[in-house]
């Protein structure tokens, strides 16, 4: 009975995710290139100490855009500043750095754009990109827009954890939801790609709020949301990438700290999940009758293809490296909530 009882709420919770997938998947919630033209000014603030490997492609990038009415400042505090940077702000007077001082400054407080765009450094974004943003702000009159970029990688370990994130994400957050409720509960974001009303994001002082620490953008979403503003993510398509072929060192430990966050760090219902999407369908397949295992593969395999096609990946591979990925899935987030856990006893003690 208790073996019936649990392949229940296995298959339930798998039909569950399977609605949201094809919800997801018939709703495409992706940035497109709107071909509208706007000339509100728009910041770009960069932070070069996450990650500096692409910032000089990125600013050449964000120069060849078709939008011209911007200004972009770099933030390099605790990182070192290379030659070919400082000569490529002295020769376009539209980009500069700055450098806070003991955090005092606001890279944020300096820009005076009518909208803020955060982007990380190792994104590549595509001509068309500030126009869409600011077309997709105007019509939606949204406070925030966030864009998850479509993830450039390569490396057999790559493509056996990169996917998860989207998988994760996308099989649990339907992302039209996002704008189209007012609940923080229906909350998604990347810190990748933040575009901001300036006048909104200054009389509210996000950083302040989140005791001056990078916040996460989910956070950041489900704060707009709760001041009643309204907030949209959406894929990035073809609109901006992220290269992270450069992860390979810690590859592992970067996917369970991302997928802990998904969970916005609840230890409690990141196990829990693991424990259905993961250990659930081996349950299945050992209390199961065979014959009856067309169900739960088929939704598997219709949930990979989607997301894959969703997220820019190859489904072919996605579906192939299904069970290897679900195992690392579960040894990432162990290993993330372990982490968690040790930090947060240092702490208390």
């Amino acid at each position: 009975m208790l073996n019936i009882i649990l392949i229940y709420i296995i298959l339930i919770f798998l039909v569950l995710r399977f609605s949201v997938t094809v919800f997801n998947f018939l709703s495409n919630p992706k940035l497109g290139n709107y071909g509208k033209h706007f000339t509100d000014k728009v910041s770009i603030l960069i932070d070069a100490a996450a990650d500096r490997g692409g910032l000089l492609n990125l600013l050449t990038a964000i120069q060849q855009q078709d939008y011209q009415n911007i200004e972009v400042i770099i933030d390099h505090s605790n990182s070192e500043t290379y030659a070919d940077v400082i000569s490529f702000c002295i020769n376009d007077p539209r980009f500069r750095l700055i450098k806070k001082e003991l955090n005092l400054l606001n890279p944020a407080d300096e820009a005076t754009g009518h909208y803020l765009l955060f982007l990380g450094v190792n994104t590549i974004v595509k001509k068309g990109l500030v126009n869409s943003l600011i077309y997709r702000t105007k019509v939606f009159d949204l406070a925030l827009l966030s864009v998850i970029p479509t993830q450039s990688f390569s490396g057999f370990i790559n493509y056996c954890l990169i996917p998860l994130n989207n998988f994760v994400l996308l099989n649990l957050t339907p992302l039209r939801l996002v704008r189209l409720s007012s609940s923080p509960v229906f909350s998604a974001g990347s810190n990748q790609c933040m575009f901001f009303n300036a006048a909104i994001y200054r009389k509210h002082q996000w950083e302040q709020r989140f005791k001056g620490k990078q916040p996460e953008a989910l956070e950041v979403v489900k704060a707009v949301k709760q001041e009643a503003y309204k907030a949209e993510t959406l894929l990035g398509s073809k609109m901006i990438y992220t290269d992270i072929s450069g992860y390979t060192d810690a590859v592992f430990q970067k996917t369970g700290g991302l997928l802990l966050r998904k969970f916005g760090n609840n230890i409690f219902a990141a196990l829990l999940y693991s424990l259905l999407v993961v250990a659930g369908p081996l349950f299945m397949l050992a209390n199961y009758e065979y014959s009856l295992l067309i169900l739960p593969v088929g939704l598997i395999f219709l949930t990979r293809i989607m997301i894959s096609f969703l997220s820019g990946q190859h489904p072919l591979w996605n579906v192939l490296l299904h069970p290897l990925q679900m195992l690392l899935l579960m040894a990432s987030l162990l290993f993330a909530i372990y982490g968690k856990t040790i930090q947060l006893l240092n702490k208390n003690n």
